[in-house]
């Protein structure tokens, strides 16, 4: 199954798509609403299939999410469909720390009228909602958040940074070697396997919405709208498959849905709840 524009953006809620800032603005958002950030496969112990068909069926046919090598690939695709010169990159995760750990991250470089833009549809709840601007060292206001992006000479990395109450959090950096597709392969199998990466060991979920955004951590999920937060305890396997399905707009069945509500319960020590 070979990717189909048209389709992609009915998938994301977009009609013609303009090869300009605004437009590249748009289309990292829509992703971000449409397609959820999860990982449902490396929680169930699986690794997911980076190949292009199976990326097609599960996130645009089937209605999925995934993490970011699915989410950036499907998004690649989608750049090049447009016009876009963009160039794919990996990154060290931070998350406030002085430096990343291995490649666990992928995202993209894309280059519009003289300047670079960092794209990302795969980071969850910290990444922006729309790209980030390379050319420049100053504070970019994004949504309800703030950012910039740092050079970190020692590492030889550009970093991506965001502002919080308590200063400024590093969250990833990357350099601008391009991976061959075995480099990618190696890091998504890392990410869904290695138990120093939280991907198999705890389940997460983030959509971002018109007015603030969706998440969930091991049954907590919460709902952020005009910059107000709400939380619920997702315990019961139909509440889970409520907020799945009606709240993130994931296409998945009921054993997968019951095989994360059963490994949930087992991890706070209780019996499913159906």
């Amino acid at each position: 199954m070979s990717f189909d524009l048209s389709t992609y953006l009915a998938r994301i809620g977009l009609d013609a798509h303009p090869t300009t800032l605004d437009g590249l603005k748009r289309l990292q958002a829509a992703q971000i609403t449409s397609i959820p950030f999860e990982n449902v496969l490396p929680f169930l112990g699986e690794v997911p299939d980076l190949g292009e068909d199976r990326l097609w069926r599960k996130l645009v046919l089937e209605r999925k999410g995934g993490y970011c090598f699915e989410l950036n690939a499907l998004l690649s695709q989608a750049l090049n469909a447009l016009g876009f010169t963009n160039q794919r990159v990996l990154a060290r995760v931070r998350m406030g720390d002085s430096e990343g750990g291995v490649r666990s991250h992928q995202a993209h470089v894309v280059t519009l009228d003289g300047s670079e833009w960092l794209l990302d549809a795969g980071f969850g709840g910290q990444a922006p909602a729309s790209p980030v601007n390379l050319t420049t060292a100053d504070e970019q206001p994004i949504r309800d958040q703030i950012y910039r992006m740092r050079f970190d000479a020692a590492e030889s990395e550009e970093v991506l940074e965001r502002k919080t109450s308590d200063g400024w959090v590093s969250l990833y950096g990357f350099d601008r070697q391009s991976p061959k597709q075995v480099d990618v392969e190696a890091a998504n199998y890392l990410c869904a396997k290695w138990p120093k990466i939280s991907f198999s060991s705890s389940m997460k979920f983030y959509r971002l919405t018109d007015n603030g955004w969706i998440s969930f951590q091991n049954g907590l999920a919460g709902f952020t709208s005009n910059r107000v937060k709400t939380t619920r305890t997702i315990v019961k396997q139909s509440d889970l498959t409520q907020f799945m399905r009606e709240d993130l707009g994931l296409g998945y069945g009921d054993d997968q849905i019951g095989a994360i509500a059963q490994r949930l319960a087992a991890m706070q020590d209780r019996d499913p709840i159906v």
